[in-house]
């Protein structure tokens, strides 16, 4: 194991003026001795080179270390004598040594690495297996026009069955530990509104407390706490990166990897073996998927985001356009944006341009949501997600035009027949 610094100190400085002082100054910790070629700290002995330089400016002088130690059972040691001699460099000149090879970090990241690997894919496989089998994905394929799947496909990119192989490591955490909330707060005054006792509306507002995934659907069995593995999993992430992006990874670093891997795996694991035990509404499954979509992409999320603002303004469309409904019947045909837009259509309220595209822009969100294998473009994503502000743009402005009565057209009905409304 190699380990190499540059230490650089000013050529007007009456420290360390030649290699001798060099030395003499490194022996002033009384552990260390120096002989030629050898550098012995206590009881270990290793491999020493020590070069002079001057910078071409004159300004600066420079050592080259060269230590090398060529049994790794003494890695301990060796790292006991690097930390001793990283003390006397740092009192030598206000430059921080550079480090210009280290071996030991690579040890360490090498050792940790496939440690973090199987971690991250055990929480690769928590999430995946919890949304295949408790969740179901892929069931809109058969309601999936097939021109729009095969022409929308990225180029050079296989269709992939693991779930969230794209998320990023930090993100797998999101899933399972962000918390958020299934209604909104219109939909909650609504509730508020129509509860019977005060015990419902307590039922209520506490459905309205945001929780995580990990809360509604493994806490119960699994004893641990989300936030206890949030946290663990984020300080993991951070030695993650250092391991990426090829930063120092000390003894101590893997000492506290080794520690997080030890605290995480044992519950990770055991969730894994409850998931027969979760069970997950149907009316949370759609959301679950969809949430699952958002974490795999940011443009999937924001095509996410810009169909739910869709959706609200078809809503609010529909409410405008028929105010005579009772607020039961509007309630129902909330989640069923499809229906209200069809009979938007039928009574004038948007163009047959307008549907068409919306109905492609449901496609596409189903297309994303319930198959994780499929991909579009990022080019392809961007262009939809600014057609659907056009969108939601239009449909605002229709509403209101609806408000101030100028939308309909001459022929047009006065309202929606409850008839109509039923299914019939």
């Amino acid at each position: 194991m190699k380990i190499e610094y540059l230490v650089i100190i000013e050529s007007d400085s009456t420290f360390c003026r030649d290699r001798a002082s060099f030395n003499n100054f490194l022996q002033s910790n009384s552990d260390i001795k120096i002989h030629n070629n050898t550098f012995k700290y206590k009881n270990l002995e290793i491999g020493y080179e020590l070069k002079l330089g001057q910078q071409e400016d004159g300004r600066n002088r420079f050592f080259n270390i060269k230590l090398e130690c060529n049994n790794e059972k003494n890695i301990d040691e060796f790292h006991d004598l690097l930390k001793s001699i990283r003390s006397l460099l740092h009192r030598i000149s206000d430059k921080k040594p550079q480090v210009l090879w280290d071996d030991i970090s690579f040890h360490y990241a090498q050792k940790a690495y496939p440690m973090i690997h199987q971690i991250e894919n055990l929480m690769r496989k928590l999430i995946t297996k919890f949304m295949l089998t408790n969740v179901g994905l892929g069931w809109t394929k058969d309601t999936i026009p097939e021109d729009l799947r095969r022409s929308n496909k990225s180029e050079g990119i296989e269709n992939n069955n693991n779930y969230l192989y794209e998320t990023d490591f930090k993100d797998l955490s999101t899933f399972l530990f962000d918390e958020y909330r299934t209604i909104d707060i219109k939909s909650l005054n609504e509730k508020i509104r129509s509860a019977d006792s005060e015990k419902m509306l307590a039922s209520e507002l506490r459905n309205f407390l945001p929780k995580s995934n990990w809360e509604r659907y493994f806490r119960e069995y699994v004893n641990c706490e989300g936030n206890y593995l949030q946290t663990r999993w984020e300080k993991l992430y951070k030695y993650r990166c250092k391991i990426a992006h090829n930063n120092s990874f000390t003894r101590e670093d893997f000492k506290q990897t080794t520690i997080l891997i030890d605290e995480i795996s044992p519950k990770i694991t055991d969730a894994i073996s409850n998931l027969d035990k979760v069970e997950v509404p149907e009316a949370d499954r759609d959301e679950l998927a969809e949430i699952a979509a958002i974490r795999t992409s940011a443009l999937y999320g924001d095509y996410i985001q810009r169909w739910k603002e869709v959706e609200k303004n078809i809503f609010e469309l529909y409410k405008s356009a028929n105010p005579e409904i009772d607020e039961e019947t509007i309630r129902k045909r909330r989640y069923q944006p499809l229906i209200l837009l069809r009979e938007l259509l039928e009574h004038g309220y948007i163009g047959k341009r307008t549907h068409k595209e919306i109905c492609e822009a449901s496609q596409v969100r189903n297309i994303i949501v319930h198959e994780p294998g499929h991909h579009f473009s990022a080019e392809e994503m961007s262009q939809r997600v600014v057609r659907l502000g056009e969108i939601t743009d239009q449909l605002s402005n229709s509403h209101i035009e609806v408000l101030l009565g100028s939308n309909k057209g001459n022929d047009a009905p006065e309202t929606v027949h409850q008839a109509q409304l039923d299914g019939v």
